[in-house]
């Protein structure tokens, strides 16, 4: 009996440890998500370490993921299918494959990373590029490129253990593989926020008081730490505004819709 009481000790422990790692984890990616919507869209909202608003980012980006990985559950059996058939090959030509496959996939990487940084200040860019629109909502070319990401992620991952399992340890290509894989880990959260966290904008029934020069309408667009809220709105000379003010100028100013922030700025670009 106190084998047993200590085996369901030691699995409790051991159900603790991964569930704080998972939590912290998903903290993590939701402050990596939240970065990089304000950096898409160019809010500066204030970041704070401590913030209830991570938590959210973090497990809807980790439901995403989950959403990504069953749609790419054909693709990713059709790979397994084809890495059995290329593993039957004698060992110069399988490592001469392995490495090809490696070139491309940290090939995809480098681009997958340069066409997420590229996004920025979509709010303040009168004639956004596909990806501009992508960030704003405006297109799924966004989704296309997190699926892609998520499925090469998913397949690099296996592709090492698979590795490591048949040569009993990583070797140099295997640390390469690993290496990209943490890369498109780090970048998943990072598309995310940039592609799909939150595309909503608050629609404000008025200009708060001590705001001038900006024209209606007005939209709530990002919070942020230390109860900062940042504003979307045109100037008299019709260029877009962002503006940045404490939450408590909001209080008794009505929301009268809530649109997505390709709608909000299309509004005064027409």
């Amino acid at each position: 009996m106190a084998s047993v009481g200590s085996g369901i000790a030691d699995t409790a422990k051991d159900a603790g440890v991964v569930l704080a790692a998972l939590s912290g984890a998903a903290y993590a990616s939701g402050y990596l998500v939240l970065r990089a919507r304000a950096r898409a869209l160019g809010t500066d909202p204030g970041f704070a370490v401590i913030d209830q608003a991570y938590v959210f980012a973090g497990f809807r980006f980790v439901l995403a993921l989950l959403f990504a990985l069953l749609v790419m559950t054909p693709l990713l059996f059709s790979l397994y299918g084809i890495g059995n058939l290329v593993g039957r090959l004698q060992p110069g030509p399988l490592f001469a494959v392995e490495v090809a496959a490696a070139v491309l996939a940290g090939s995809v990487t480098i681009w997958a990373y340069m066409t997420t940084l590229a996004v920025s200040g979509v709010l303040l860019t009168r004639s956004p590029n596909w990806l501009g629109d992508a960030a704003l909502g405006r297109n799924n070319y966004g989704t296309a490129i997190q699926l892609l990401t998520t499925g090469l992620t998913a397949a690099l991952l296996s592709w090492c253990y698979a590795r490591f399992a048949r040569l009993d340890g990583p070797d140099a290509l295997g640390a390469v593989l690993m290496l990209i894989a943490l890369l498109l880990l780090v970048l998943l959260p990072m598309q995310h926020g940039v592609f799909n966290a939150d595309r909503n904008a608050r629609r404000l029934a008025r200009v708060p008081d001590g705001i001038s020069d900006i024209e209606p309408p007005l939209w709530l667009v990002d919070r942020g730490a230390s109860d900062r809220a940042v504003l979307y709105a045109r100037a008299a000379d019709g260029q877009g505004r962002l503006i940045t003010l404490m939450q408590e100028k909001l209080d008794g100013i009505a929301v009268t819709s809530v649109d997505g922030l390709g709608a909000a700025v299309g509004e005064w670009k027409s």
